[in-house]
């Protein structure tokens, strides 16, 4: 799973390929793409570990990880602080995907995230009558107990997201 370390170390070596590059643009932007690569790679570990989990249609990092990556939109570890979200109960996955921001929310099961999103207002990700920390364009989604919020990007890749959460998990007995 992505970890801090895992991100932190991303970023450092990032660093060190940027140091190498000052002055050359054309340098700057291979070490740039290299750092991506990397970022994308530690994703693809994430979302492999899918497959060895079991079938019971309850969500996990992996599982989101996989599904945006099947759905082309290339999610990474975002090192950006989540927008101040308590009423959520617990602190998001932060991932960049698909030129935006995706953050999700993973509950033990579907009655405890419809005990958060019951509350909500879907259009704002927020209690009726509070602003909306969240950036627009957003979308809210849901699937059992999952919650995922998408800002910023094209609304292209919003759809592409929501439509791969929305397909839920396979279930097998």
């Amino acid at each position: 799973m992505l970890t801090a370390a895992g991100v932190r170390r991303a970023v450092l070596v990032s660093g060190l390929f940027g140091l190498g590059a000052c002055g050359d643009p054309a340098a700057e932007q291979a070490a740039a793409e290299r750092a991506v690569r990397q970022e994308m790679a530690a994703a693809e570990t994430t979302a492999r570990q899918a497959a060895a989990l079991p079938s019971d249609g309850l969500w996990t990092e992996a599982h989101v990880m996989d599904r945006l990556l099947r759905a082309g939109v290339a999610p990474r570890a975002n090192p950006d602080p989540a927008p101040d979200a308590a009423w959520m109960g617990q602190p998001p996955i932060r991932l960049l995907a698909g030129g935006g921001t995706v953050y999700a929310w993973i509950y033990p099961d579907s009655v405890a995230r419809r005990r958060i999103t019951d509350r909500l207002d879907s259009l704002t990700a927020a209690p009726p009558g509070q602003t909306t920390p969240f950036a627009p364009p957003m979308l809210m989604v849901t699937n059992n107990n999952l919650v995922v919020v998408i800002t910023g990007g094209r609304l292209t890749n919003h759809e592409r997201i929501a439509l791969a959460i929305q397909a839920g998990l396979p279930v097998i007995p």
